[in-house]
Formats: structure tokens, C-alpha cells, sequence
């Protein structure tokens, strides 16, 4: 299987016995792509992606970098209100966890 260059989430738009996916592209967020399964559309993601991205240099338009370029540290910064930090940390606490491990596993 082809990989992609660019993220992409998976809707699960099935409904009355019907199965169908579609999927969102955060850097293409006007493409439309819909398939029968999830290996269909990550197929699909790619082609369609593909043939945008040779139309986007046809016109001389830019293209968005491939999000496999980018690094993640595993640092985020977050702020939320004292009550709700409070919260967490007395959870985390019962939990014997440290807060972020805590927070890590409920956001998993």
C-alpha cells in the first residue's frame, strides 16, 4: 500500500445497512473523496491528491508541504481554567499517575 504524504481522517459515513467512508484533508480542505472502504479510500486520497497537486503546478499555484516533513516533539502548551487543572490533578493523583500521563491517556 501507497504511502500518503499528506494527513488525512477517516469518517465512517455509513448508514441504514449502507457502509461508506470519506475523508478530510486539513491541507486540501476542498477536496471531496468518498469510497466503499477504508483501503479504497486511502487509494483514492492519493490519486485524487495527486492529480491536485499537478493542477495546482499547472496554474503556477502553490503547493502545501508534505506533513511527513514535519516533527513532532511530543511538547504541547496548554492552558485551561484553574478549576479544570485542579480537576485533573486530583484525578491524576488518585490514579497515583503524574498529570500528563493522566491527560495523556484520557486525549488516547
Amino acid at each position: 500500500m501507497k504511502t500518503c504524504e499528506y494527513n488525512y481522517l477517516v469518517i465512517n459515513i455509513s448508514e441504514e445497512g449502507e457502509i461508506g467512508y470519506s475523508a478530510m484533508i486539513p491541507k486540501f480542505p476542498n477536496l471531496s473523496i468518498m469510497a466503499d472502504t477504508p483501503e479504497e479510500l486511502h487509494e483514492a486520497v492519493i490519486e485524487t491528491i495527486e492529480m491536485h497537486i499537478k493542477d495546482l503546478k499547472k496554474k503556477n499555484l502553490p503547493v502545501p508541504p508534505s506533513d511527513k516533513t514535519t516533527k513532532f516533539s511530543g511538547k504541547i502548551l496548554l492552558r485551561i481554567n484553574p478549576e479544570l487543572h485542579e480537576k485533573l490533578t486530583h484525578e491524576a493523583q488518585a490514579n497515583k499517575r503524574s498529570l500528563n500521563k493522566h491527560i495523556e491517556r484520557k486525549l488516547s
